[in-house]
């Protein structure tokens, strides 16, 4: 029993600093298949004091263009941020990227 418990409290300290996380994360406010329109979604949420990325992924056999902020090494930041999105009214998808 008392093997559990440290090994608990490791897990609760690990996951308070930062960088202890196993992942990356992202917040994704669109996939699409013209560079412009993902370049009018970043342009969107530049306009809402927020800075986001687009970045080429070939998907089937064809480009998509992500339009993701981040990256962020805690959940908790990443969730704000796409709480923040979604309170304007942005759909957002919270993305988990192993390290």
């Amino acid at each position: 029993a008392v093997a559990s418990a440290s090994s608990a409290s490791a897990v609760v300290a690990k996951s308070t600093k930062p960088g202890a996380d196993a992942f990356t994360y992202f917040v994704q406010v669109g996939a699409y298949a013209r560079a412009e329109d993902a370049e009018q979604q970043r342009a969107r949420i530049g306009l809402m004091g927020m800075s986001a990325k687009v970045s080429e992924r070939e998907q089937s056999g064809r480009t998509m263009y992500r339009v993701r902020l981040g990256p962020y090494d805690r959940k908790e930041d990443a969730d704000a941020i796409q709480e923040r999105l979604s309170g304007s009214g942005v759909e957002a998808a919270l993305v988990r990227v192993e390290r």
